[in-house]
């Protein structure tokens, strides 16, 4: 049997720095789609916390078989949305403290212009940036009913809105929360710049 010398081979270091710096190349391309721009992320946050107060509040009218009642407070820097357990008429409940909810840094309660409604169609009234049962800055008074229904201070009449969310100036940040009254549902929306779709 005859023995043959093979030779190993390998890369040489052109060849692995090459592919070594593709490679950072790939990475560092990846990095950049992955991250948005600040006032994205601020939006995003934002409407999280709209979405996320609302469903908190609904799900406590439901589960503790009192009303919640909604507040937007635009008067202060940054917005805030508050909800509170009210006490059951002539229980004697003691006042539950309301919980506040705070909209991220730059952003706040508003329509941008050139940005329409969303799929769910519950009005734009102006650029206040709340519209709730067709009035801008929603009715004096919003709860959620222990049913999960979104109402007036009735109890009786449904209340379908929107909030539009986003930083002063910047398309690309509108954002938008719906509620659907008979329901209580809560869905959030995403404006696609360029597109002008709202997505889910």
């Amino acid at each position: 049997m005859r023995k043959t010398n093979r030779t190993e081979r390998g890369f040489s270091l052109l060849e692995v720095i090459m592919v070594v710096g593709i490679m950072l190349m790939l990475a560092g391309l990846a990095v950049i789609q992955s991250f948005g721009s600040l006032e994205s992320y601020q939006a995003n946050s934002a409407a999280d916390t709209v979405a996320s107060q609302l469903r908190v509040a609904r799900q406590l009218a439901i589960s503790q078989r009192r009303n919640v009642q909604i507040t937007f407070n635009t008067a202060v820097t940054p917005p805030t949305i508050v909800y509170q357990i009210l006490p059951r008429p002539g229980s004697g409940d003691a006042p539950v403290p309301a919980v506040t909810g705070v909209l991220a840094r730059q952003t706040t309660f508003m329509q941008e212009s050139g940005v329409g409604d969303t799929p769910m169609a519950f009005g734009t009234c102006s650029s206040s940036g709340i519209c709730i049962g067709g009035v801008a800055g929603g009715p004096a008074f919003m709860q959620f009913t222990s049913t999960g229904q979104f109402t007036d201070s009735t109890g009786v009449n449904t209340l379908n809105g929107t909030v539009f969310i986003g930083v002063p100036n910047q398309v690309l940040t509108a954002r938008a929360v719906t509620i659907m009254g008979s329901t209580g549902r809560v869905r959030p929306y995403t404006y696609v710049g360029g597109t002008t779709v709202w997505t889910e």
